[in-house]
Order: C-alpha cells, then sequence, then structure tokens
C-alpha cells in the first residue's frame, strides 16, 4: 500500500519537536516572573498547550506532552523549587488533576481529529469519484472521455500521467496528455500487461532506461481492471493519494470507475461495428433499387438505338439516323454522369484531400456560368457578387458544387425559368445563393433533399439517381461550408455558406 507523505501537521515525530520548542519556550519565560500563588494559572497554560497538541497530533503526542508538562510544573513552579518533590497536599492535587485533566483531554481531541479526518479522507475519495462520473456521463465522445477519465484520476493521484490499456487488442484507448502516457505499450509492458490481468494483483515496472520518458526514466505503475473487458490502468511516475485516503481503496475505487469506461468503449465500437454494417447492408439495397434503372435504362436506349442502325432489313433516313445517335449520345451522357456521381461519392467518403485556399468568389461564379452553359441553354442565367468577396475553400470542389446546384435548377425548375446566382458577405462568413423559379421543393422532401439516392416525389420527367444534391452537400462540409435549402411555390433557393477568407497579400 502506498501511504500518503506525511505533512507537519501528521507527524507524530515534528509535533514532538514542536512541542519541546513550545514547552522550552514558555517554560524560559515564565519560571523567572510567576510565583507559587500562580500555579493554577500555569497549569491551564500549559494544559492548554497539551490539548492543542492532542488535537494537532494525535493521542501519542498529546500524552507525551501532558506528562513533560506535569513534570515542568512540578520541578519549576511548585516548592521546593528545581525538585520532583511536593510538600503540600493542595499541590500534589493539583499536579494529579491536571495530569488527568490532561490526558482525558487529549484522549477526547486526538479522537476527534481521528474523525476529522476519516471524514476530509471519505470526501476526497468521494469528490474524485464524483468528478470521474461526471466526466464519463457528460461527455458522449468515448475517447474523449476516456481521456478526461485518466486526466482525473492522474490528478487525484499526483501521477505524472495517466491512461487505460485494454489487453486485447493491445492499445491505448484514453491517456493524459504527456507523451509517456498517450504512447502505446512497449514489448516489456505488454508482459507486466499481462501478468497484471492473470495475477489480479498491482505490478510495477521500473523505468530506468526508458527512451523518452523522462531523464531519469518513469517508473509505472499496472492496476488491473477488473470488469468484463480485460485491461489496466497505467500510472507514470510515482503517485500520492490525499492526505488520509488509503491509496489501494482509492485505486480499487478508480479502476472500478475506468472498467464500466472500458466496456462503454467496447459497447461503443461494437454498436458503431453494427451501425457501420448496417448501413452498408442499407446502402447495398438502396443501391441496387436506385442505380440499378439509372443504370439499365441509358443501356437499354443505348442497345436498342444502336441494334436499330444495324438493322440492314431497314432503309433508314438521315434523320433518323441523326435521332438514334442523339439518343445513344445523351444516354451515354446520362450513364457517364450516374457513374461519374458514383465515383465522386465514394472518393468523398473515403476521405478526399481538401488543398484549402482564397477563392475569389467573382471570378468562381463566372467559372460555374461557363462549365453550366450547355445545361442552362434557353434561360437566363446571372451571377452577381460583391466586389472583393473572398473564402476559404478547396476551388475544385467549391466549384462542382456551385455547379452542381446550377445543373440542378436547370433540371427540376420550369424550364425557360431564369436561374440567379448571388454571392453576399456576412460576419466571418460569405453566403452563395443558387435561386431558381417554380415549382418548388414538396414540404415532405426538404428534410430528405441532401440524402443520398433520394428522389423527389415530384420530379416530372426529369431523371436523376439522387446523387447529385448528397455530393453538393458533402463537397461543401468537405470545404468546412454548410448548405441549407428553402422553398415555396415560386421556387427553391439553396444557400451554400462558406469561411470568408483575406485576398492573397493582405
Amino acid at each position: 500500500m502506498v501511504r500518503p507523505k506525511a505533512s507537519v501537521t501528521q507527524s507524530p515525530v515534528w509535533g514532538m519537536a514542536i512541542v519541546a520548542l513550545v514547552l522550552g519556550t514558555l517554560t524560559a519565560v515564565l519560571a523567572p516572573l510567576l510565583s507559587e500563588g500562580q500555579v493554577t494559572n500555569v497549569a491551564l497554560l500549559y494544559l492548554f498547550v497539551t490539548l492543542a497538541a492532542a488535537a494537532l497530533w494525535g493521542l501519542r503526542v498529546g500524552l507525551v506532552t501532558a506528562v513533560i508538562a506535569d513534570l515542568l510544573v512540578n520541578f519549576f513552579f511548585i516548592p521546593p523549587l528545581h525538585r520532583f518533590t511536593v510538600q503540600r497536599a493542595e499541590h500534589a492535587v493539583t499536579l494529579f488533576l491536571f495530569l488527568a485533566f490532561a490526558v482525558v483531554g487529549a484522549a477526547m481531541l486526538s479522537r476527534f481529529r481521528a474523525q476529522v479526518i476519516r471524514a476530509n479522507a471519505r470526501n476526497a475519495e468521494t469528490d474524485v469519484l464524483l468528478e470521474v462520473s461526471r466526466q464519463l456521463a457528460r461527455e458522449p465522445n468515448t475517447r474523449v472521455a476516456m481521456d478526461k477519465l485518466c486526466g482525473v484520476i492522474g490528478r487525484s493521484l499526483g501521477a505524472r500521467g495517466c491512461s487505460i490499456i485494454l489487453a486485447d487488442p493491445l492499445e491505448v484507448v484514453g491517456a493524459t496528455l504527456d507523451s509517456v502516457s498517450a504512447a502505446s505499450p512497449r514489448r516489456d509492458e505488454a508482459a507486466v500487461v499481462s501478468e497484471a490481468i492473470r495475477s489480479r494483483q498491482l505490478v510495477r515496472l521500473n523505468g530506468r532506461g526508458r527512451p523518452g520518458a523522462s531523464p531519469a526514466g518513469a517508473p509505472m505503475t499496472f492496476v488491473p481492471l477488473a470488469g468484463t473487458t480485460p485491461g489496466v490502468l497505467r500510472l507514470v511516475g510515482p503517485f500520492t493519494p490525499p492526505a488520509g485516503v488509503e491509496s489501494s481503496k482509492l485505486l480499487g475505487a478508480l479502476a472500478d470507475e475506468a472498467s464500466l469506461a472500458l466496456d462503454r468503449v467496447i459497447l461503443a465500437r461494437e454498436a458503431m461495428r453494427a451501425e457501420a454494417l448496417e448501413r452498408s447492408e442499407e446502402m447495398k439495397s438502396t443501391l441496387l433499387s436506385s442505380v440499378s434503372h439509372d443504370l439499365r435504362s441509358p443501356l437499354t436506349a443505348i442497345k436498342a438505338a444502336v441494334s436499330s442502325l444495324r438493322d440492314s432489313t431497314v432503309a433508314w433516313s438521315k434523320g433518323d439516323t441523326e435521332a438514334f445517335l442523339e439518343t445513344i449520345e445523351s444516354q451515354a451522357d446520362r450513364l457517364s454522369r450516374t457513374v461519374g456521381n458514383l465515383l465522386e461519392m465514394s472518393r468523398l467518403e473515403a476521405g478526399v484531400t481538401v488543398r484549402f485556399e482564397a477563392v475569389e468568389v467573382g471570378p468562381l461564379l463566372e467559372e460555374v456560368a461557363l462549365a453550366t452553359a450547355a445545361a442552362t441553354v434557353g434561360r437566363a442565367l446571372t451571377t452577381a457578387s460583391a466586389p472583393g468577396l473572398w473564402v476559404r475553400a478547396d476551388y475544385a470542389l467549391a466549384l462542382q458544387a456551385i455547379t452542381n446546384l446550377v445543373e440542378n435548377a436547370a433540371k427540376y425548375s420550369t424550364p425557360g425559368a431564369p436561374i440567379a446566382i448571388e454571392a453576399a458577405s456576412r460576419p466571418g462568413r460569405v453566403s452563395i445563393r443558387v435561386s431558381d423559379k417554380g415549382p418548388g421543393i414538396p414540404v415532405d422532401d426538404l428534410p430528405h433533399i441532401f440524402e443520398k439516392f433520394y428522389r423527389g416525389s415530384k420530379t416530372g420527367t426529369a431523371k436523376g439517381s439522387g446523387l447529385g444534391l448528397a455530393l453538393v452537400k458533402a463537397m461543401v462540409e468537405a470545404c468546412g461550408g454548410t448548405v441549407s435549402v428553402a422553398s415555396s411555390p415560386a421556387g427553391s433557393v439553396f444557400e451554400v455558406e462558406l469561411t470568408a477568407a483575406r485576398a492573397p497579400g493582405q
């Protein structure tokens, strides 16, 4: 068991030294000044010193102080002076009563002191455990919660660092900020972890020669966790629990909390794994049901057009041939867009590398107008941007996201209706709005409009895979922005907000 270091108010040795100094000084000052008639006052003063010693340093120091004080009163203040003899009966009674009151008072105060120490120890232990529980309950992220738990444990024990180690697989699932605690277990530590879990006993590892721990090396203590998930609590460096708290009891309580937290990590991982499998199955089903039509329809149209052109029994006119070729080209473009959207969504979900830079909004919108010229033929496409607007974004992703919004507006708005792209400044942000005219988006569709493979309930004759707006959302969020939509029977407005930036060189 690791005992707390004794302070001046706890060490009996220090107590006896201070008592000896106080009694010696008091006697040296009072002996030449007081007469026999003031023995009672002297006894009361020495009784006060005795009770104070018992209250501060416990029963043993109090009893020794009582005996020494009784002898000093006898030797220096009761005739015959400088002898341990008593000539008068009332002086003997005085010395006896002094010693009795001193012993009884010392016993009572030392008992009260012990109760205070136990109460303070229980309060300190309770405070630590409450703080641990609060940190675990407050933080929904399991890794952050484990890190905070380690921080509370390290502070409460006065350790240099703390980490929680999962045994299988061997990994750190929570740690304080120091590099030693956050480091993965070494080979020698792996054997100690196994030994601690097997024996259910606290195991210490000498830190001498451990590179990177500290100039003198960092000793470590491994406390096995008693939960259903095998693991250990690793404490770096020597540690001292709060005053009066038994380290074995506190370590056991903290290990129990760490065990519960470790079980929570495992449950969270299993839940994430199950959720990922469920999403994967759902994605497969959705992909098959949503994309199969978008792949089969253009392939069927292309196959029919090619078969018709190859039919030698029919003399096709030049107009018929052009129509067949136009069908082949348009359906091939549609197929290419579908496959491209699928590949782009897979790339974004896999974690695309975003190259942030300062992008000027005006030229960006002009580039969008050029990129969507074919999709907006027969419409008035206008762009408006205040001068000097810059955003922090990946140029290619921002361009593609706004282009997708314009193409979406061209596909689903009233044919021939105008489309407007407007950019405006907000505090710390830049808003880019793409607006069209009618027929708007049904209210029931609005909450799902950015979901993958979702098709609105009233898309008319427009065909799509349901990936366009999902791609917009993924691209905008990759740039650190947000996208939203507002709609009415008069039209829809898609709004992209990106972080404002300063022009290069400013």
